[in-house]
């Protein structure tokens, strides 16, 4: 390998280093950490509000009821979404952007980063995955002969 090739390939690493880093300190600016939080929050903020349950949330991203529903919360109490009084099990949930200039910042660089597939990826590396638990079918468990 000659050192161009070197070189280059050490730029490029520290290139994505720094990104990874930006990526990680917005992220954590904002106060997302999950993955389910960070799809619910792209959803409300592309949609600005959705009139409906969890449940309808969920099925829309394609995840489950209590995940999304833990999720609404978190980011309800991060000041990143609002929502109405449940009514009849339905609930208006809204975007609602942060107040604080630096929030308000990070989540607009990190919606932007996410419009391709190669921010998606780098913001897929820095969010965990809930693990969902395992589901017991009615025929596990020990068998008697």
């Amino acid at each position: 390998m000659c050192r161009k090739d070197v070189s280059r390939r050490m730029k490029n690493v520290a290139i994505e280093t720094s990104e990874d880093v930006l990526v990680l300190e917005r992220l954590q600016t904002l106060g997302v950490a999950l993955l389910s939080e960070w799809d619910s929050l792209a959803f409300l903020y592309r949609h600005a509000a959705s009139l409906g349950a969890a449940a309808q949330i969920a099925r829309l991203i394609g995840y489950d009821k209590a995940e999304i529903a833990a999720a609404l919360h978190r980011l309800e109490a991060l000041g990143l979404i609002q929502r109405s009084r449940d009514s009849q099990g339905i609930r208006l949930y809204q975007f609602s952007a942060p107040p604080e200039p630096s929030r308000h910042s990070c989540l607009l660089e990190l919606m932007s980063l996410a419009e391709n597939r190669t921010g998606r990826v780098l913001l897929l590396k820095h969010l965990k995955r809930t693990r969902p638990e395992p589901r017991q079918s009615r025929n596990s468990g020990l068998r008697l002969a």
